[in-house]
Order: C-alpha cells, then structure tokens, then sequence
C-alpha cells in the first residue's frame, strides 16, 4: 500500500472519533492548537500533500517533516499527530508479532494526561488499528517503530527514575 494510502486510511478510521465526547479544548482553551514557528506535530511519510495548505512545514535538524499551525485548520485535513494527540498508539514486538498498546504520549502537554476524563472507547480502539495500519508501508512502518522505540525507552528511563526517589 502506497504511503499517502495508508494515512488516508487511518484519517478515515478516525473519522469523527475524538478523545472526548466534547471540545477537549475547552478545557485548555486549545493548547495543543497553539504552537509557535518551531514547535509542532511530525507529518508521517506522504502527509505533507494531503493536509490542510494553511499549514506550514518545517523542516527539523534531523530531517524530519513537522507541520506548524497557526491555531486553526480544516478539522478534516489535519495531521494524523494531531488527530491522536495526546495518545500514542506504541508498537512493540511480542513473541514474533507486533502489539500495538495505547498509551499517553510521554512528549505531550495536554491536560487530559494528569485528569480523570471518561474517554471515547470507540476512539481508543481505533487507534489502535490506526497503528496496524501504519505498519503496511515500509517508510510509515519505520518511522512509527521509530517513535514508538524513542517513547518506549522514555518510559523505561522514567520507570527506573521513580523507582530511585
């Protein structure tokens, strides 16, 4: 499957699926919405031609695609990071197969993280197959085992810290 195929597939898993049944952005007046010229969501392999063209992208150190908003967008034609912010759909290998688990994204600053929210269900699950779906092209495929290795140690490295305080 071609790359730009496999995020469009995983734009229409999540179609109309957020974290909440609600604008989570109320709660923090939409921070996730509001970066600066250098922060932003990572595009995956193929996005960069198929979100919203008021979105700017950079270009970071090591060559990596990040788009740049300005705090609004078409809804529909947003970043797949920005679409399971603030989870993270984590890879990993066990006994020979891939699992795919769903966890808060350890580089994330939202609010929900630290909250006791009732999240969509339905959400959760599709994330889950959003991060099947990746799996089914080579460059989308390196890069989210990329990501989930970096995330995975992070929590390691955060597990033996508090175990030491």
């Amino acid at each position: 499957m071609k790359k730009e195929e496999v995020i469009l597939k995983c734009y229409k898993i999540l179609e109309n699926e957020t974290p909440l049944d609600f604008d989570c952005g109320k709660i923090c007046n939409g921070k996730c919405c509001k970066g600066d010229e250098n922060i932003g969501m990572l595009l995956f392999p193929g996005e960069e031609n198929l979100i919203d063209k008021n979105i700017k992208i950079k270009v970071s150190e090591n060559g990596d695609k990040i788009a740049v908003c300005n705090g609004t967008c078409d809804r529909n034609k947003r970043p797949l990071s920005c679409r399971i912010y603030p989870f993270f759909p984590l890879v990993k290998e066990f006994k020979e197969r891939k699992r795919v688990k769903i966890i808060f994204d350890l580089r994330a600053d939202c609010p929900l993280i630290s909250g006791e929210y009732d999240f969509n269900k339905e959400f959760l699950r599709r994330l889950k197959r959003v991060g099947k779906c990746l799996l089914l092209n080579e460059e989308t495929k390196n890069i989210y085992i990329e990501l989930s290795d970096e995330i995975a140690e992070q929590m390691e490295l955060l597990e033996k810290l508090q175990k030491n305080f």
